[in-house]
């Protein structure tokens, strides 16, 4: 599988495939319309009892110059989803409206007792809407044609996702990539069994049923998750509370049982709404469903961010580079004052003349290590000069050193690092770089190495087991505060999208 040289290529793919995969399924919708005509079935309930009608015996009331009925059958249909088993009376309908208006269909049993009554809709296109059960003209091609668009998206944005290699691998592109096939995957198996469900049970599971389930779909996706999200809540805590045993209890170091206890409190939340019976108006029934949806798809969208940021930050701690790099950046931190190194820090060196040891014993080729990094004003030296000095006493050759003394963040050490490289780099290809940090930092510092023009593959060191948890959660932060205005934008859009579809199929038609 070839992989893509640049975002911008990577970009420009995406957008072409998503936008065929839309055009595609846009003609499975309009194909079915237009086979479809002007005709269209809906499926109606007359009682629950096992009376054996024969259709000519029903009395129906309609206009039959404007609505005109060309198949009626009169079945049996069995629920299983409920308590117990109910075998109900069914009339299934096949009409071809004449005119565009809006209809009442009346149905009695041979006695002149009314048994049910429906409203059709028909639009200037011919296009009709049962008000009862949300059958219109060409839906089941829609509701095919769904379960492809998201089966495609799946399709797509995994082999997206496969094809961001080297240090396009650290990149909100995956991230995006991760999310969205999660969602993607989730739908599928949402949506699968709603449809059969409804192709079974037409009668029972109607299209405004379907509909309804699809808006709800946050939900079902924070009752699905509920066991893993519980589990992980509970061992990022765990984490926590031992971190808190080791270092201060600042605010950047109780990040993990913050998250812990918010999604915890979610799903609480939740499973208490489950339990809760509402008894007040039909408006108010909406509006509150309308309320628990929109909980559920930010909630929802909360756990794809998490569980995408989780998948890219491991795939990029594991990334090992090709042992072929021209520079090797190390990313500074905090040392002792008296310029030895605590062991995070030398965690990172030590995974540095790691790689270069391995290189060179490899192919024979010797990397420039550039440790990077100024020095605070706490501190008695460059983190640069720290590094460099703990190298040299382990043996190291000064000669495949150059430090980088002046940054004061890792957007900076990418940036003058670059600099330096480029002011040294003599070979007409670009060279092989690659930068060492900790493991739970390598994924945000590939971000900030591509915002600073700088191609290169991260090496994560080791850390302590209680220490990783927070310590990506922080990264989490930092990676969406980076982008909080695109992401508030598109949570919103959700919210606004999720909030209209969900009061719509709620209750405006009996849903």
């Amino acid at each position: 599988m070839k992989s893509f040289t640049s975002l911008g290529e990577a970009r420009r793919s995406l957008i072409i495939q998503v936008g065929v995969l839309f055009s595609l399924i846009l003609l499975i919708c309009l194909g079915g319309r237009f086979l479809a005509k002007n005709r269209f079935n809906t499926t109606l309930i007359l009682d629950f009892e096992k009376r054996e009608w024969n259709p000519d015996d029903l009395k129906m009331k309609w206009n039959e110059e404007e609505i005109r009925l060309t198949d009626i059958k009169v079945g049996f249909e069995e629920e299983h989803y409920a308590p117990e088993a109910v075998r109900s009376t069914v009339l299934s309908l096949n009409m071809e409206p004449q005119k565009p208006g809006k209809y009442e269909l009346s149905i009695f049993d041979p006695e002149g007792n009314h048994l049910i009554s429906d409203t059709i809709h028909v639009s200037r296109m011919g296009t009709s809407v049962s008000e009862a059960t949300g059958s219109f003209t060409g839906d089941e091609a829609v509701f095919l044609a769904a379960i492809l668009f998201y089966l495609g998206l799946a399709v797509i944005m995994l082999v997206f996702f496969l094809r961001l290699r080297g240090p396009l691998m650290n990149s909100y592109e995956a991230i995006l990539a991760v999310g969205v096939l999660a969602f993607s995957v989730f739908t599928i198996i949402l949506e699968v069994p709603f449809y059969i469900r409804h192709l079974q049970n037409p009668a029972y599971y109607t299209i405004w049923a379907l509909l309804n389930d699809l808006g709800a779909g946050g939900k079902y996706f924070m009752f699905f998750t509920s066991p893993l999200v519980a589990l992980f809540s509970v061992l990022l805590m765990i984490s926590n509370i031992e971190l808190l045993r080791h270092e201060p209890p600042r605010f950047r170091n109780i990040l993990g049982l913050l998250l812990g206890a918010f999604l915890l409190g979610g799903e609480i939340l939740y499973i208490f709404r489950l339990s809760f019976i509402y008894n007040g108006t039909r408006e108010g029934f909406r509006l509150l469903t309308t309320a628990e949806n929109i909980f559920g798809i930010v909630f929802s969208y909360i756990e794809c961010i998490l569980l995408a940021s989780i998948i890219c930050g491991v795939r990029a701690a594991r990334h090992v580079p090709e042992p072929d790099r021209d520079y090797i950046l190390i990313l500074g931190c905090g040392f002792r004052k008296d310029g030895t190194l605590f062991p995070l820090l030398r965690g990172r060196v030590d995974k540095a003349m790691e790689f270069w040891y391995r290189q060179k014993e490899l192919t024979g080729k010797e990397a420039v290590i550039i440790p990077s990094g100024g020095q605070g004003k706490d501190e008695t030296m460059a983190e640069s000069e720290a590094m460099q000095r703990y190298m040299l006493s382990t043996g190291f050759p000064e000669h495949a050193v150059i430090q980088e003394n002046r940054s004061a963040n890792t957007y900076q050490n990418m940036e003058f690092s670059r600099k330096i490289i480029e002011e040294r780099a003599g070979c007409s290809s670009p060279p092989k770089v690659a930068y060492v940090t900790t493991n739970y930092h390598v994924f945000r510092s590939g971000v900030w190495a591509g915002l600073a023009g700088l191609p290169a593959e991260g090496l994560g060191s080791r850390t302590k087991w209680w220490f990783w948890p927070n310590a990506f959660v922080r990264e989490c932060v930092g990676l969406l505060h980076n982008r909080i205005i695109p992401e508030l934008v598109f949570l919103l859009i959700l919210v606004l999208f999720f909030g209209w579809f969900s009061y719509f199929t709620t209750g405006l038609f009996g849903a």
